[in-house]
């Protein structure tokens, strides 16, 4: 069993934001007998730090979820929390117990760690998505990293971390695709999980000429849960800020700051999509009846 805190910026719900974390989040939902969630703690990134603590407030309010929720702070500059002090002392009082899912900004985890010093050697683990191996590239369109960019210095800590990380880069997430026809099959087309998502399938019709959207932020949460999913790909990272400003994950040159992370593959992305979507079921079924 897993207890799990997750730290991310999500905008599940709100027209023209990423729902990716949210996804992340009932896919932990959906796996109770690996996963207890132990809090959710909220940063910036998808939007502004108010949009997403009350979006995620209201997710919790329909689902009838009982897990306290921690507004981070807004930005780099703001590193110290409710959140950053959450993490720093869920984790100085249980050492080696609690594993991080982190798939926004990076300033809440560098806030706990300006608490509690030891904050990175006492985490079990930390799963994250973030960063870019090579330009990123999207049906053609050529995107900006988020989340590693946000906070290059908070980045650059978790990246060197004592403990065990994980990072699911843009490029390891592009084969978990999700058409909105799977969606409104597996998940009903007039489904609670379905209205959320709607406005982004829209999103990335009109954008990006895409059926369907990548699910970023779910690659990191199935790889801290099912890692038989995935093969894990051991990686020596460049610890530099610089390059981490742009989100870059450098294969780190001889002689240079470094730190030994996991990238995780995803071995058969039908095997991971069927996986997804059992595990939503299943969250969504432990939370019905759901709004209208």
């Amino acid at each position: 069993m897993k207890h799990v805190i997750i730290d991310f910026d999500n905008t599940m719900g709100v027209p023209g934001c990423d729902v990716d974390d949210g996804l992340a989040l009932l896919y932990l939902l959906g796996k109770p007998e690996d996963v207890v969630v132990e809090g959710i703690c909220c940063t910036y990134g998808n939007s502004d730090i108010d949009t997403v603590v009350g979006n995620t407030r209201r997710i919790c309010r329909e689902l009838g979820l009982n897990v306290p929720v921690f507004k981070g702070g807004a930005s780099a500059l703001d590193p110290t929390s409710d959140a950053a002090r959450f993490l720093a002392e869920a984790v100085a009082k249980r050492p080696g117990e609690i594993s991080i899912l982190a798939t926004g900004s990076l300033t809440n985890l560098r806030g706990a760690a300006e608490l509690n010093p030891a904050f990175f050697s006492q985490v079990r683990e930390i799963s994250l998505m973030g960063g870019i191996t090579e330009t990123l590239l999207v049906n053609g369109h050529v995107l900006d990293e988020l989340n590693l960019s946000c906070d290059p210095q908070a980045s650059c800590q978790v990246l060197g971390a004592a403990c065990p990380v994980v990072d699911a880069t843009a490029q390891a997430c592009l084969p978990a695709v999700f058409t909105e026809d799977r969606f409104a099959r597996e998940l009903g087309a007039d489904s609670w999980l379905m209205r959320q998502a709607k406005a982004w399938f829209d999103f990335m019709t009109v954008g990006y000429d895409m059926n369907g959207f990548v699910c970023w932020d779910i690659v990191a949460a199935a790889a801290l849960v099912e890692p038989d999913l995935f093969t894990m790909e051991p990686f020596d990272v460049t610890l530099n800020p610089r390059i981490l400003q742009v989100g870059y994950i450098e294969r780190a040159p001889h002689g240079a700051p470094s730190s030994t992370i996991s990238i995780p593959h995803i071995a058969d992305p039908e095997a991971f999509r069927t996986a997804c979507f059992s595990a939503w079921k299943r969250a969504l079924a432990r939370f019905a009846p759901l709004p209208s």
